[in-house]
């Protein structure tokens, strides 16, 4: 399923582990001009810096001068889409928050994450940021928290089918070479860019 195809969907308490409550009804917009996210606080939200952090990255492997050279080198698996995504980054991010309600420790895990793989294996870029920002959550998730939603819902909420989530999945584990323990310090040293 692509992202312009959604339909509204409820997903049946079924399809969660056994220890979560129902997750909501997913009702995806067709409207491409949702509203970006605003922030009336003098100080930014972790999912907003989340998302700066990321567009910062993005930003800076733009000015590359061999920067389209990379992305067709780039060895990233099944994470980049042929056309860029239509839907803004922070609107992707704020779909993923509304509909899976996660702890702010597993945004700085996902980006713990992200730092890993893009040090050496991944080069961000618009065709892949979506994708690599959705797994890295999931697995931090997965990691993180006690209550899980399954790759069905999650395909769901983010656009995909289950089995590319499971593909994915799989990729960003050999991305990540399946180390996804955290220690408290790295966790701290991430934390500090987010509060």
């Amino acid at each position: 399923m692509s992202q312009s195809q959604l339909v509204e969907k409820s997903s049946p308490s079924s399809t969660v582990s056994s220890n979560c409550e129902s997750p909501p009804s997913v009702k995806i917009s067709k409207n491409k001009s949702e509203p970006q996210i605003i922030q009336t606080s003098t100080t930014l939200s972790p999912p907003i810096i989340f998302a700066q952090i990321l567009l910062h990255i993005l930003s800076e492997n733009k000015k590359s001068k061999d920067y389209y050279k990379k992305i067709s080198l780039n060895q990233d698996g099944h994470f980049t889409f042929k056309v860029q995504p239509s839907i803004p980054l922070f609107v992707y991010l704020q779909r993923i928050l509304k509909y899976v309600k996660i702890e702010f420790s597993t945004l700085i895990i996902a980006m713990i994450y992200i730092d890993r793989i893009c040090k050496e294996k991944v080069f961000l870029n618009e065709f892949n940021i979506h994708r690599i920002m959705l797994i890295s959550i999931y697995m931090a998730y997965i990691y993180n928290e006690d209550c899980v939603f399954n790759n069905e819902y999650l395909a769901l909420v983010s656009g995909l089918s289950k089995a590319e989530m499971m593909t994915l999945q799989e990729d960003f584990l050999d991305l990540i070479e399946f180390n996804l323990f955290v220690s408290d310090e790295v966790f701290e040293q991430y934390k500090k860019y987010f509060f």
